[in-house]
């Protein structure tokens, strides 16, 4: 806990506060794993950046770091939030998140915070990322949030509700991961932020198989 703590404050320390305005966060997707110095890192749904920004700290300027959004107005606000961090190894696109248009196996590290979630095909979405992903045992952390328990007909149906209904059990989002052809799917953990009683972020780790020569699909 104390080392996760002290990453985050020299994260805060590091970065200009315009990045943590807009910031929306189901948990933090960079405790599924350490990124190494150079690594190329893809970021779907980066909405204003933090995540994008925070990347480019730990893969250095040796690193790339690709962001992607389909909302106009966050893509802008991503470039700039980049802009004034001074990270020149980051390059944000609007692209829906099931078509991204990257070379394939360009990506060491696929991440995304929450976004997934308001995919209406999740499948096309992981079988963008598998393409995405380097063959070299690449990884996915997407960061979800999931139904710990199934609510009933009269709460689900409230239109109030969208975060929740847009949510699936774990067993649905490691399925998910397995039939795009992922291996080693685990959830690293809950985040403990919640939109509702019956849902809470969680965040999940899969390896694409080293040497398979799968491509997707």
């Amino acid at each position: 806990m104390r080392a996760s703590l002290v990453i985050c404050r020299e994260w805060l320390d590091r970065l200009p506060d315009v990045v943590w305005e807009s910031a929306a966060a189901v948990g933090n997707p960079f405790s599924a794993g350490a990124l190494q110095a150079g690594e190329a890192v893809v970021d779907i749904g980066c909405g204003a950046g933090a995540d994008v920004c925070v990347a480019a700290l730990l893969v250095g300027a040796a690193g790339k770091i690709y962001g992607f959004d389909a909302t106009p107005a966050m893509v802008a606000k991503a470039k700039a939030n980049a802009l004034a961090a001074g990270l020149s190894q980051v390059e944000i696109r609007a692209a829906d998140m099931a078509c991204l248009d990257l070379p394939d196996a360009c990506a060491d590290r696929v991440i995304s915070n929450g976004a997934i979630n308001l995919a209406p095909d999740k499948s096309k979405v992981f079988a963008e990322i598998i393409v995405s992903c380097a063959l070299a045992g690449a990884v996915s952390s997407p960061t979800w949030f999931v139904t710990r328990r199934r609510q009933s007909p009269e709460r689900a149906g409230n239109p109030g509700r969208t975060a929740c209904r847009a949510t699936l059990t774990e067993a649905e989002v490691r399925k998910l991961l397995s039939a795009a052809g992922f291996v080693e799917v685990e959830l690293v953990g809950f985040t403990g932020y919640k939109t509702a009683p019956t849902t809470e972020g969680a965040v999940f780790r899969a390896r694409k198989p080293s040497g398979s020569g799968y491509s997707g699909g």
